[in-house]
């Protein structure tokens, strides 16, 4: 693990797992965390993970989703217990409407995402229309970003808990949409998490 300083300004993961300290993903997520002093891991590089990822969408079925995508894991100092992990898959682009239909999640609207918040993990579902030949299957999918937060073990389920977690969610999972060439850029408008009671956007 490459460990960032208390003000994060040394941070020695780049890429998707290492946003500026003063960036609006990195704030985000040191609020999540609680802290400044944390530990970060890329679990495997930018280029292994869009690699994968875009194979995954190309080789994909359509009924399932496929398997996670495991990319990073942000540790607070003071609590090596406790962590934020991040991974992605590509669902069928019908599982959020599924959700609702269902009834009992609470759902939110981030600027046109689904956000499904949880104590110990929040999903966001993101419409990316992708170019040239994975464009027919990005269609019929949408990028699921998962967060486990054990961070979050004891403390109280508030909605300003779960707004704070689907903001750093969506401002982390932006520069993976930008990195995958998401031509719809469905994530560039800052964070505005709203009840929800439908799916994503098409």
């Amino acid at each position: 693990m490459a460990a960032c300083t208390s003000d994060g300004s040394d941070s020695q993961v780049e890429g998707l797992c290492g946003p500026a300290a003063d960036s609006e993903a990195g704030k985000a997520l040191r609020e999540v965390l609680e802290t400044d002093d944390f530990a970060t891991e890329a679990m495997q590089t930018d280029e292994r993970f869009l690699a994968r990822f875009t194979k995954d969408l190309k080789e994909w079925g359509g009924k399932d989703s496929t398997s996670p995508s495991y990319l990073c894991t942000f540790v607070p100092a003071d609590d090596e217990k406790k962590s934020v992990v991040l991974s992605y898959a590509w669902s069928p682009a019908e599982e959020p409407q599924e959700k609702t239909a269902k009834g009992g999640a609470t759902l939110y609207d981030v600027n046109g995402a689904t956000g499904e918040p949880g104590h110990l993990g929040t999903t966001l579902y993101v419409t990316c229309r992708m170019p040239g030949e994975l464009g027919e299957n990005s269609k019929k999918a949408v990028l699921r970003a998962d967060a486990s937060l054990t961070v979050n073990r004891g403390k109280e389920v508030t909605k300003a808990l779960e707004e704070r977690q689907l903001s750093a969610l969506y401002l982390m999972t932006r520069g993976v949409t930008d990195a995958l060439g998401c031509e719809n850029k469905p994530l560039d408008k800052a964070p505005v998490v709203k009840p929800s009671t439908r799916g994503a956007a098409s």
